[in-house]
């Protein structure tokens, strides 16, 4: 009994499977990154915020022209020495809006980033290490809105903010004589960005 139970759920999942209608998908973006960096050091903290612009590229499925999986590379111009790049795994549920080739969208996506920053010595402070990176581990939510060109090219324009961010780095340095541990993380990430994309 249990094996024919197994054997007709499967069987169900699969007839679901073949019916779905799946189409695959590439796109590449151009936007504007804000991030903040956050620097604690004996318990006083202070924020640096920087917002260069950003680019990126991903790929997925499209499940019933609604549901959207992808994998995005998105690399920040950041000032001075940084840099950062991200790397995400994505969900969006696009709305249908009777015959509309616009499809408002709203999503979930973790977000892996790096942020880098190389240091210089001067007269007055001393680094421990010249660089240092931090890994930062983020849930972004966004939202969106894709217009659909034809049946295969689409624009899409999305805004994406994290609303919860772990990761951080120590390192320390000294000046004026005294030795001080710094604490790094980045604190806060969103993102605006345009998009052109290409189903098949």
């Amino acid at each position: 009994m249990k094996k024919s139970l197994v054997l007709a759920g499967l069987l169900s999942v699969g007839s679901l499977v073949s019916a779905a209608n799946i189409e695959y998908y590439v796109a590449a973006g151009a936007g504007k990154g804000y991030q903040t960096v956050k620097a604690t050091v004996n318990g006083i903290s202070s924020e640096t915020s920087d917002n260069g612009g950003m680019g990126s590229i991903s790929g997925g499925v499209l499940i019933n022209d609604t549901h959207r999986v992808g994998l995005e590379y998105a690399k920040y111009n950041t000032s001075g020495s940084s840099s950062m790049y991200s790397v995400a795994l994505g969900y969006d549920y696009r709305f249908h809006i009777k015959q509309s080739k616009f499809k408002p969208f709203i999503g979930l996506a973790y977000v892996r980033t790096k942020y880098s920053e190389d240091v210089v010595n001067d007269a007055t402070t001393t680094w421990d290490k010249l660089s240092y990176d931090i890994d930062t581990n983020a849930i972004m939510g966004r939202v969106g809105v894709d217009y659909d060109i034809n049946t295969n090219f689409y624009v899409s324009a999305m805004y994406d903010y994290a609303f919860s961010t772990s990761g951080d780095t120590n390192t320390g340095f000294t000046a004026g004589g005294t030795h001080y541990d710094a604490n790094l993380e980045v604190d806060k990430l969103s993102r605006f960005q345009f998009l052109v994309g290409y189903k098949f």
